[in-house]
Parts: structure tokens; sequence; C-alpha cells
């Protein structure tokens, strides 16, 4: 057996070991609320492009309020909705994104209806969502995930890639690659839940820089070469209310 394919093989009852330690540390997420729109989740996604959920959480709601009904974006000139998200960033960009999504939305999907969406297989409506102008794996799990109820979608995002990476589940080098390598791979049921937490684990511990193996309850299992070896083992309190803000959570 190749060194490959070993690594493909253990990825289950790994992510199945992480998902159980990560429920213990920060609790089991709910789903507490009316599913959100898909288009709205869709745009929500791309706001959410290269800043926090914060500011994004406002562009968002600052283009909700001026465009109730998202579809008549595809009319909209990108400069009328640049000021709306520039809280955001990027907001040139984005704005063009942004429309350019909704009339694709139009042409390629008709109706962007939750029920018709829901009786797609997974596979398929990845990649019809994939083909749309600005979507990548990310985006469209992430419209399966939180827009349609899929508790086996998998959204990868930059502190996921670098969490699975990190520990070494996957040995990847983009949240893409990562993403195909372990999207049939997802404990049965737990892909919101893991998802979420590896999110949270991410902001209060796996950080990007410095992060605080000391306190990290993945300490034994963790691969990394580079990680503290002299103060394992002690959780952290479970706090910090930004921490555990989304956006794609609140839409």
């Amino acid at each position: 057996m190749s060194a490959q394919q070993s690594l493909k093989n253990r990825i289950p009852s790994e992510l199945q070991i992480v998902a159980s330690r990560l429920r213990d540390f920060l609790g089991e997420p709910r789903r507490g609320r009316k599913l959100p729109d898909p288009l709205e989740l869709l745009i929500a996604t791309v706001l959410s492009q290269n800043t926090n959920d914060l500011n994004s959480h406002k562009a968002f709601t600052n283009l909700k309020t001026r465009y109730p009904n998202f579809l008549s974006l595809a009319q909209v000139s990108p400069r009328k909705i640049e000021p709306l998200i520039k809280v955001g960033g990027i907001a040139n960009k984005k704005s063009k994104t942004i429309v350019r999504l909704v009339r694709d939305v139009e042409a390629i999907f008709g109706k962007f209806d939750r029920r018709r969406l829901k009786k797609m297989e997974r596979a398929k409506l990845i990649d019809d969502l994939c083909s749309l102008g600005g979507v990548g794996y990310k985006t469209a799990a992430c419209v399966s995930l939180f827009a349609l109820g899929d508790d086996d979608a998998f959204p990868v995002d930059t502190h996921v890639h670098r969490i699975l990476n990190r520990i070494g589940i996957v040995r990847e080098k983009t949240p893409d690659k990562t993403y195909l390598a372990v999207r049939d791979r997802i404990p049965r049921s737990r892909g919101y839940e893991l998802h979420i937490n590896l999110i949270r684990f991410g902001r209060r511990i796996c950080t990007a820089q410095k992060p605080q193996c000391h306190e990290c309850i993945l300490f034994d299992v963790c691969r990394w070469k580079e990680k503290d070896v002299q103060h394992p083992g002690t959780p952290v309190q479970k706090n910090g209310k930004n921490a555990d803000f989304m956006l794609l959570e609140s839409v």
C-alpha cells in the first residue's frame, strides 16, 4: 500500500477523533434558526472573503437594507453597490462579482429555489455552483451546508485547511485540495459540527501565528513538527464572544 493510500484510509478515523474532542471542548453547535435564503447565503459568502465576519456582516446588512430582493442586483451597477459593502474590503472587486454572480444564477439555475437545490445530488450541486462566476468549492459547500441544511457537506476555509494540514490529517497545499481530499471522508452527519468547531478552534487555539499548543486538546494526535512540546495539555477556558460570531450563521 502506498503512503498516499495509507493516508487516505486513516482520514475518517482521525477526523472522528478530532470531531469528538472538539465537541467535548467547544460543545456541539446547533442550528437554532430558520435556514437562510440560498442566494443571500451565496452573496454573504462572497462578502466574507478577505475580511472578518463582523465587517462582512455589516456589509451584508447594508446591502440587504438597500436591496431586500437580491435578484434585483442583476440590474444594478456595481458602482452603486461599492459604498454599501466598503466596510468589508475590496468593494470594487466584490461588487462586480456579486452582480455577475446574480446574473449567472438567473441564467444557469433560473429560480434559485431551496426545494429544487435540495433535490440535487451533492456532487452535482457543487459542480453546478462552481460554474457560477466567483464561486469555488468553499462557497459552493457553504451553500449546501448552511442554506440547504446538508450536515454531510464540509466547506474548507483557511482555518480548516490550516488545522487539518498542521495536525497531519492531510498534506495539501491549498484549501481546494484539502476539500477534495476529505469531502467524502467526513464522519456521517458531522460536517456542520466539525466545520464550525474547527473554525472556533482555529480562532482560539490553533491560530495562524503563535498557536497555543500548550493549551491544545489535540496535542497528542498532532504531527506538526513545530508544535511547542514544552507545555502540552491544559485547555483554555471557552470564552470570547467575537471568536464565536460567524457571518453565515447570521444571514
